[in-house]
């Protein structure tokens, strides 16, 4: 079911920091808004501050994605593990301190050092985990297969991390909450330890000298020469600008036009992730049979017909079911996505290119989300058929447009060489 054994380890390591990082995030939240910022005025934009930390933390991706190059892959993630599993307990060691004993700015501001710390860290964890994924699994299809299991141990803690830490906090105390978190670091790294890994791809030469500066702009040289990278990377920034539509306004749509009550958007979100879980698994059967790239493109048009369909419900039931359905069209085509991008990476530079991909999407819909929150304050406010409805009529025909750049533009499997394996007169492929 787990590919092979060392994939397993891997993801056995993965599934269990994902819980432990889903439980945090929910008990940083209730912390906040409920202990130190309870009743105060600002608790909102102290609750935002913890994602902004985070968020924060992919400004350090590039860098990262060097030194994942350079430095040995299960090494890197057992060290930054190791890290982040002594930071998380010497917080959870901190939070035992009263509150009344430090000033809610400080404790503020040590809460969103942690975030971003520990997201920083991810920085090194995340693309190190793809690249060795890419070592230890190898075609198109089982990459798919791996990509789909990854993705949906992710979203699973997301479901499971937030109804377990909330109860945990209120019985037991926020420290035991982030201990959880510590310990998921702990047998994090220990199931990485007998994983097998080959040597790092950018080794120097004995007395070399290298700046970070020179290899990420060999690695951003390398992305930009790539047609296939590049195309791929076009095509998810489209595919993002319109999936955040739903991420951005989803609570009032389901509150206006499905006439809903605030308390079923938890039930909206639960129907998401669950969608998310049911496509990643799906993923890789679907893979075998049409293919990542067929997965890629036909799902983005599926993804765009069934947004289309969402935005004209006017009823919460039927409105779940296609939102439902939506979210696991989504989560399917990320998984064949994914494996598309980790056969086309060079193996030497897979660490920038995956550095670059993921900050570049995640500033993407930052401000894809933003910009849609302006549309539906000021432009479109007095839209006739529904401030709501018609941002998404819009966010799906982006997505259709990348579908129809994906069907387009991203060759066949057999098209383009594998990663790190070279075009015509030794070119990298796309070149």
């Amino acid at each position: 079911m787990l590919i092979n054994r060392d994939y397993a380890r891997l993801w056995r390591g993965q599934a269990a920091s994902a819980v432990g990082d889903a439980m945090a995030g929910t008990t940083l939240v209730l912390w906040v808004s409920q202990v130190i910022a309870a009743g105060r005025p600002w608790a909102p934009v102290a609750v935002s501050g913890i994602l902004v930390a985070a968020a924060a933390a992919c400004l350090l991706g590039p860098v990262a994605g060097v030194l994942v190059d350079r430095w040995d892959r299960r090494a890197t993630m057992m060290r930054t593990e190791t890290f982040r599993a002594g930071l998380a307990a010497l917080f959870a060691g901190a939070s035992f301190i009263p509150n009344r004993a430090l000033p809610p700015a400080a404790w503020l501001a040590l809460i969103y050092l942690t975030a971003f710390t520990l997201n920083g860290a991810g920085q090194l964890f995340n693309p190190a985990r793809v690249a060795m994924t890419a070592e230890l699994v190898t075609g198109e299809r089982e990459r798919a297969r791996a990509a789909s299991l990854t993705a949906s141990a992710t979203h699973a803690a997301a479901v499971v991390g937030p109804p377990v830490a909330a109860p945990l906090m209120i019985t037991a105390g926020v420290h035991w909450a982030l201990a959880v978190n510590a310990a998921s670091y702990v047998i994090s790294g220990l199931s990485l330890r007998r994983l097998h890994s080959s040597p790092p791809p950018l080794r120097p030469p004995a007395g070399a000298a290298r700046s970070v500066r020179a290899d990420l702009q060999a690695g951003l040289h390398v992305l930009a020469r790539n047609r296939f990278l590049s195309r791929l990377l076009a095509v998810t920034l489209i595919c993002q600008c319109g999936t955040a539509s739903v991420t951005a306004l989803n609570f009032f749509f389901v509150t206006g036009p499905l006439h809903a009550t605030p308390r079923m958007y938890g039930v909206a979100e639960m129907a998401v992730a669950a969608g998310f879980v049911a496509g990643s698994l799906a993923a890789g059967p679907a893979a075998r049979r049409a293919g990542a790239r067929a997965l890629t493109w036909s799902g983005l048009l599926a993804a765009a017909a069934l947004l289309v369909a969402y935005a004209l419900q006017r009823a919460f039931l039927p409105g779940l079911a296609v939102l439902a359905a939506y979210a696991a069209t989504v989560g399917l085509l990320n998984s064949a996505a994914d494996a598309l991008l980790m056969a086309a990476a060079p193996g030497p530079y897979m660490g920038r290119v995956l550095a670059v991909f993921g900050p570049v999407n995640q500033v993407t819909c930052a401000a894809a989300m933003t910009a849609w929150g302006w549309l539906a304050s000021t432009a479109l406010a007095g839209a006739v058929l529904g401030r709501d409805s018609l941002i998404f009529l819009i966010a799906a025909t982006l997505i259709a447009l990348a579908g129809l750049r994906a069907l387009t533009a991203l060759p066949r499997a057999q098209d383009h060489p594998g990663p790190g394996r070279p075009g015509p007169a030794g070119k990298l492929a796309g070149d």
